[in-house]
């Protein structure tokens, strides 16, 4: 990549939460963006040969997709259900291989917290992730871990060194590390950690933090909050990261029990799509780089 290239962009799926697959598709591409991350939740079901090809058409890469189970820990809010660890193995198993036949960059996992189980937790986690990185490899596909803030349950994974251990420890060659801003940005450690893993890094998502955000689910486009998204760009350029760039954002507005009166999921998703291009471009050009 040239200093003054573009890198390829994605958005994830979950960033226009009201809009439907095809009208994601039609969006992105018409706002010039080059991939979008697939939410299993959002494809119609029973049509999945038809939105593949819908896709194919698009010109889009499918990036970094969520399978409607992407962990055996169930979340606070998100992908809460089912609760039993091996039914949510066997929905996440099957979420990969229908993300599949989208040809993914990568399905996303999660460890999730270890709760009260501790050390036991973190064994089913290992033995879960190494069954369904056995399902993606027999599907032709490779994952990737989310490092995630710890919760109020902390995290078996909350930084990209211990996301390496864990691949490591579950022994599978077809799984990759995927960061997130939104959870690394205040760590005075991270871009250290990210650039001494940098090549087991695939995929950056992006959120800003607003100045007295509400909770998780209140988050902005790259550049509208306090997180610094050009200096954290600035030292993965010299990291050097050069995969790809995604947008995800989560902005409440009541569908998760939090209606903020500026939730960025009340904007028009044309407009939405098109302030987070021109938010991606402008954090990159102040990165260093000389938007094109």
């Amino acid at each position: 990549m040239t200093a003054d290239a573009l890198p390829k962009l994605s958005i994830s799926a979950c960033t226009t939460w009201h809009s439907s697959f095809a009208e994601d598709l039609r969006l992105y591409r018409a706002a010039g963006i080059d991939g979008i991350g697939l939410w299993e939740s959002k494809l119609p079901p029973g049509r999945d040969d038809e939105s593949a090809s819908r896709l194919r058409d698009s010109g889009l890469r499918a990036t970094f997709c969520f399978p409607e189970v992407p962990s055996i820990i169930p979340g606070d809010t998100l992908f809460s259900q089912p609760r039993e660890r091996h039914a949510r193995l066997a929905r996440m198993c099957a979420g990969i291989e229908r993300l599949a036949r989208f040809d993914p960059l990568r399905v996303i996992c999660y460890a999730g917290p270890p709760g009260d189980n501790g050390p036991q937790m973190r064994a089913w986690v290992v033995e879960s992730i190494r069954e369904a990185a056995l399902v993606a490899a027999a599907a032709g596909v490779r994952m990737a871990i989310e490092v995630l803030r710890p919760s109020r349950n902390g995290s078996l994974v909350s930084t990209v060194s211990q996301a390496v251990e864990m691949i490591d420890e579950i022994g599978a060659t077809n799984i990759d590390v995927l960061v997130d801003t939104w959870h690394f940005w205040d760590d005075p450690g991270a871009l250290a950690d990210i650039t001494r893993h940098a090549d087991r890094i695939v995929g950056v998502q992006l959120a800003d933090r607003r100045r007295d955000a509400r909770g998780m689910m209140d988050r902005t486009l790259p550049g509208w909050g306090e997180a610094g998204i050009a200096s954290i760009i600035r030292g993965l350029r010299a990291a050097p990261f050069t995969g790809w760039y995604e947008i995800e954002i989560f902005s409440d507005d009541g569908t998760f029990g939090s209606d903020y009166a500026d939730s960025l999921w009340k904007m028009e998703p044309e407009r939405l799509v098109s302030e987070a291009r021109d938010a991606f471009r402008a954090v990159w050009a102040a990165s260093g780089a000389v938007s094109a």
